[in-house]
């Protein structure tokens, strides 16, 4: 390509760049492919196999926290005694020697010190087990289970849970600096999705499908997946890169094909990074990502 060809180009990703991509959700309505794009999210954030936080929140079944055995089976992340009272509803969480063998999030697993070399340091909010923590499970009516919140500086917090009708409740903690634990009861049947902000920055969402006793536990979220589909195209741009939380990259040509189109899967209930970059053009976005739904950014 010539110099002048070149600088032609520049110029049209210049300004045409500077239109304002458009960003539209939608919810996911053909979610057979769930188990590919999941194995796509496990090489992502690490390859230690491990069942699912769905298949988590369905085994077991104890009246004591979690249940032992590192093969899954059993743990059941929720008591129905209530914790032991100790004056304060936030408590002071010492991680060193209780770190868990294994995290569920986005539908896969990974161990603890992959995790936390990875997103260390990030608020995050986990329902925590005998010896793994996860980002969903199910539990009956009247069960209490162990939240776990991390935040590195701690203060105040404000704390949100949304029941399955809409309701949202809001309330103020004061979280210690790193690890705090609080208790979550589960009062009525349905899904309630909770997460904080601290510091002005919000946690990560987790999911809790609250059952009748006398029902049994629902399907969980297998209707809805437990990531989110995003689309990047453009009808100017070809052979740009996207590069997602500084920690995975696709091009134009990942699928074999250079028609400006680039897609992939995020974990869901999360924010994330996506920067779309060419050569002089770069643009950059974070936002929440729902999980079972689709996105598409047009440029």
């Amino acid at each position: 390509m010539s110099l002048k060809s070149r600088l032609i180009s520049l110029l049209i990703i210049l300004f045409v760049g500077m239109a304002s991509a458009e960003w539209t959700e939608e919810p996911m309505t053909d979610i057979a492919g769930e188990g590919e794009a999941e194995g796509l999210m496990a090489g992502y954030y690490g390859s230690d196999a491990g069942s699912s936080p769905e298949t988590m929140g369905l085994l077991g079944g104890s009246d004591s926290f979690g249940a032992p055995g590192p093969s899954g089976a059993g743990e059941a992340y929720y008591s129905l005694e209530a914790p032991p009272s100790s004056g304060a509803e936030v408590q002071q969480y010492s991680i060193s020697g209780h770190e868990p063998s294994t995290v569920f999030y986005g539908g896969q697993s990974t161990s603890y010190s992959t995790y936390s070399s990875m997103f260390g340091g990030v608020n995050s909010l986990w329902i925590m087990g005998a010896w793994s923590w996860s980002q969903y499970a199910t539990c009956p009516l009247g069960a209490y289970l162990q939240l776990l919140a991390y935040s590195s500086g701690g203060g105040s917090t404000t704390f949100y849970e949304i029941y399955e009708s809409g309701r949202v409740e809001v309330d103020s903690y004061g979280f210690w600096p790193g690890y705090s634990s609080i208790s979550f009861y589960a009062n009525e049947p349905g899904r309630h999705i909770l997460l904080f902000i601290a510091n002005n920055q919000p946690s990560n969402a987790i999911i809790v499908d609250v059952y009748r006793a006398a029902d049994g536990p629902g399907p969980g979220p297998s209707p809805s997946p437990s990531y989110a589909r995003v689309t990047v195209r453009s009808s100017w741009l070809s052979g740009y890169t996207v590069t997602v939380d500084d920690a995975i990259t696709y091009n134009d040509v990942s699928d074999g094909r250079l028609d400006g189109i680039v897609s992939f899967t995020v974990p869901g209930n999360q924010y994330h990074s996506v920067k779309i970059t060419s050569p002089g053009y770069m643009r950059s976005y974070y936002r929440f990502f729902r999980s079972g739904y689709a996105y598409t950014l047009a440029m």
